[in-house]
Formats: C-alpha cells, structure tokens, sequence
C-alpha cells in the first residue's frame, strides 16, 4: 500500500467518510502511517467519539508509530474525562504518560 493508492481507494470509494467503525479504525491508521492527511481530522473525531479500546488503540499507535506523539497527546488531554477508566489507563501506558 502507497498513499497513491489510498487515495485512489478513497476517491473511488469515499472510506474516509464511512460511518462504519470497523471500517474505520483499520483505515485511519493506514491513512495515519502513510501521511494522508484527508485521515487527520475524522480520525480525531473518531477516537474523541469513541471510547472503545479496540477502535482508539490502532490510532493513537499508528500516531505514535509516525512520530506524531504530540499530537495524540493532545487528542488524549482534549477528552480525557470521557474515557472509560480502562482505556484511560491502557491509553497513558501506550502514551507513556
């Protein structure tokens, strides 16, 4: 996968903007990795609407993995009261907080 592609997915097939979760938390952290920034800014919605740790987990890894850790610092300090306390302290482990 390239970011060509991706983008060549997503023009033809409007993922980004897919309402599904399980879509979603596969597709932004590709999206996330790969430097697409059409992917940024639903998928802070995303895990700022979502407290399920299996669809926050990949995303704020792949920030992490694209040496974006400031910035899912600041998606995680912007909502962190409205996470379940589990992914709360699974999130300041990954984040090392």
């Amino acid at each position: 996968m390239n970011l060509e592609i991706m983008e060549k997915i997503d023009e033809d097939y409007k993922v980004t903007n897919t309402s599904d979760p399980e879509v979603k938390y596969k597709w932004f952290p590709l999206g996330i990795k790969l430097g697409y920034p059409d992917v940024t800014a639903p998928a802070k919605k995303f895990v700022q609407g979502m407290g399920r740790w299996k669809y926050v987990k990949p995303i704020y890894q792949a920030l992490l993995d694209s040496d974006q850790k400031e910035l899912a610092l600041q998606w995680y300090n912007e909502v962190a009261d409205f996470y379940h306390p589990y992914v709360v302290d699974q999130l300041t482990k990954l984040l090392d907080i």
